[in-house]
């Protein structure tokens, strides 16, 4: 069970088993292996690294045997990308927690074939109606108002039914007496809930559960008694900071809510509270011992919500387990999150011992166990190709596309297999060309919108895709009059950065550059490769090289106009050879470079010009020399014009190597490796051999030694990775 999720099986096949007590698809009740409670599991990766399919797994093998929530966060009326959305999230009588809470309870009351538990929500449930439904009495309306987070609520007098008002104002009129009649007040709620019952299904559109919410306070608000029997109880015991009688502080949690801030989250952590409360009181003695914990699923946990859900759940979640401790067993829900961030490093827990085995030595946040994702590695994406007859390199390129991310790996290697299943060569340049299995679609565009899945945010980082910094980006911004006026190039830039680019769950590798700022502005690889793929197949080549020189226009602010200058700005270099300009510019610049250029450097400069996205489609790197370029002056000066031939050899080889969809070179006998060999073999010579004014270490020697190009090439390496050791001296 579990095997398609790769390196997640082990949370589905091991930890879920070990937190419920069965494995997936049902079975008899096993010793519990968090003898004080059960860590709250938050799996955190980045897009298309298997969260959700997680999810999908635990649900499907658990939901028909314990009571099962499963929630996606990510949109409304839990979530929101954009900040003022998300603001109105937060109305008079909801907010994104009270939605989640309604959604959550409503499921989690199912009754399952499969499961011997059904669990009712006596605390919560008046909770949540009264914070939903209840409209302050006539005379706190105004201040009601003024309060608000918003004055969008659907309880407005303009729009609330006669009946409605009339039995507000009645059980306004009664709560507010110090000691009414029980009787009295039980008949007065009941005409409230009457009229209620008509309205509910539209008070919160988008939440489901709404009426056995209503069904669930009613048994609680019109209990005869404050004995301990009911739900209505238990928050006089909670609210002991209010006054009045247990209806009375119920009511009053409302002005709390209202008042919005630090007061509305005391409230939501009081009803997270019901909540555990309730699974608890749902199981006895002798079924805390005997049943397995019912099962909560969030999906797509953001920012805010951690801090206003997840954080509160996680402290009280603890604060249960040790009060419980040497009570009993308690029974709180299995939980399992997933979030969006950096798996590859998540917060390490702060004590030396599990903190489910020692509860009194642990702070609350312990509690929350944070699991990374890993990168899917070779021997799975091989498993994922299976049988097929699938080129050698492969692979090492589904690994290179999909950045290992387990989701695009799959996406890739499926849409491979099922080419491999038709007639005809394969060849590793149309994998991002193939079609979706199913679908018309290029793999290209659909892993594009996995991982940008907002089109406007997408074409805008198009735009700014062979930027190698943020002022180089904010002129394609400029340049571009399809784009949209308003807003300046520089603040757009900016809030793409902070917003898409920069987030903590992207594989942030920046290149190696070793002076000037870090480079590109896209430091995600894969991401990076899709969007310049993208961009390469969708135009032409004026287009396209028009795209670089704009960007290459970002530098050389020297004015430099010698196509052999040692002046030019390697970064203007790049994009000269992203355009094609290998014979008419770069050779010729790095010719001379070479000649006044410690070794160590001159690599590292070939390094990053090598890594530029190959030029427009049809071009060929490795092709003759162009007959029409002018003559270089370096060799017109008495250099050895072989020197000049094994520069445009190294970084022609180099170039075509470092394409993204580039085949690994097979073994060191291959015909590309030779050729690296060769000229760097041939440099490291002529160095060697050439009078120098400063003679700097000889760094080719390491390109060429053990650990150097040649290793780093035949496995799999790119530029601008490949090792440069050495220093000037």
């Amino acid at each position: 069970m579990g095997s398609g999720l790769y390196n997640l099986s082990r949370v589905m096949d091991t930890l879920a088993p070990a937190l419920l007590g069965m494995p997936p698809g049902g079975g008899p009740w096993g010793k519990r292996t968090f003898p004080a409670g059960e860590p709250v599991v938050e799996v955190v990766g980045g897009r298309a690294t298997g969260k959700t399919a997680l999810l999908d797994a635990l649900y499907d093998g658990y939901h028909a045997w314990v009571p099962t929530a499963r929630v996606d966060l990510g949109e409304a009326p839990y979530s929101a990308d954009d900040q003022g959305d998300r603001a109105r999230l937060d109305t008079a009588n909801a907010s994104p927690v009270t939605n989640l809470l309604f959604t959550a309870s409503h499921q989690l009351g199912y009754e399952r074939d499969g499961s011997r538990h059904t669990l009712t929500f006596p605390r919560l449930a008046p909770a949540l109606l009264v914070i939903s439904a209840w409209r302050p009495e006539p005379r706190d309306r105004d201040a009601r108002d003024r309060d608000a987070p918003h004055r969008d609520s659907p309880h407005r007098d303009d729009v609330a039914p006669a009946d409605l008002v009339a039995a507000e104002e009645e059980l306004g009129d009664i709560l507010a007496q110090r000691n009414p009649d029980p009787q009295a007040r039980k008949v007065v709620v009941g005409r409230w809930l009457n009229a209620l019952g008509g309205v509910v299904a539209g008070l919160l559109p988008g939440v489901p559960g709404l009426q056995e919410v209503l069904s669930a306070a009613t048994d609680t608000l019109l209990a005869r008694s404050d004995d301990g029997r009911d739900g209505s109880s238990w928050w006089r015991s909670h609210l002991d900071r209010i006054d009045g009688d247990a209806v009375q502080r119920l009511f009053a949690l409302v002005r709390k809510f209202r008042r919005g801030g630090a007061a509305r989250a005391e409230v939501e952590a009081d009803l997270i509270a019901a909540l555990l409360a309730d699974i608890n009181g749902s199981y006895g003695p002798w079924a805390r011992r005997t049943q397995h914990p019912p099962l909560i699923l969030l999906d797509n946990v953001d920012e805010a919500l951690r801090e206003r859900f997840l954080g509160p759940f996680v402290d009280r979640y603890a604060r249960d387990s040790r009060e419980w401790r040497g009570r009993g067993r308690i029974m709180l829900p299995v939980v399992f999150a997933t979030s969006l961030g950096d798996g590859s490093a998540p917060p390490s827990l702060t004590t030396d011992a599990p903190p489910w085995t020692k509860p009194e030595r642990c702070p609350p946040h312990a509690w929350l166990l944070r699991l990374g994702i890993p990168k899917v590695d070779d021997a799975e994406i091989r498993s994922m190709l299976g049988d097929a007859a699938y080129p050698p390199s492969l692979p090492d390129v589904i690994a290179r596309l999909s950045g290992g991310r387990t989701g695009d790996a799959l996406l890739l290697a499926g849409a491979a297999t099922a080419r491999l299943d038709e007639p005809g060569p394969f060849a590793l340049d149309q994998l991002l060309s193939l079609a979706v299995p199913g679908s018309a679609e290029p793999v290209g565009a659909r892993l594009l919108e996995r991982l940008l899945p907002e089109p406007d945010v997408r074409e805008e980082v198009l735009r700014i895709a062979p930027a190698l910094d943020a002022e180089a980006a904010a002129r394609l911004l400029r340049a571009d009059r399809a784009a949209l006026p308003g807003t300046s190039p520089e603040l757009r830039v900016r809030r793409l950065r902070d917003a898409t680019l920069e987030r903590p769950h992207w594989d942030h590798r920046p290149w190696p550059t070793g002076h000037s700022e870090p480079t590109p502005l896209i430091t995600d690889r894969a991401l990076r490769a899709l969007l310049l793929h993208r961009l390469r197949t969708g135009a032409d080549e004026a287009r396209w090289t028009g795209l670089h020189a704009l960007s290459a226009a970002r530098y050389n602010d020297g004015d430099v106009r010698s196509d052999d200058s040692d002046r030019h700005d390697r970064r203007y270099l790049h994009h000269a050879l992203a355009q094609g300009r290998i014979d008419t510019l770069v050779v010729r610049a790095m010719h001379y470079r070479y000649l006044h250029r410690a070794p160590a450097e001159w690599l590292g400069d070939l390094n990053l010009i090598a890594a530029a996205p190959q030029a427009w489609e049809g071009f060929a790197p490795g092709g003759p020399p162009d007959d029409d370029a002018p003559g270089c002056a370096s060799c017109e000066a008495g250099a050895d014009q072989r020197v000049h031939a094994t520069i445009r050899l190294l970084l022609a080889t180099a170039w075509r190597l470092s394409a993204p969809l580039s085949a690994v070179p097979p073994s060191y006998r291959d015909a590309d490796l030779v050729h690296v060999r060769t000229a760097l073999e041939a440099l490291c010579t002529d160095y060697g051999n050439s009078p120098r004014r400063e003679r700097a270490y000889n760094a080719y020697v390491d390109a060429i030694a053990d650990g150097g190009w040649i290793d780093a090439l035949v496995n799999g390496v790119q530029a601008p990775d490949l090792p440069v050791k050495g220093s000037s001296r």
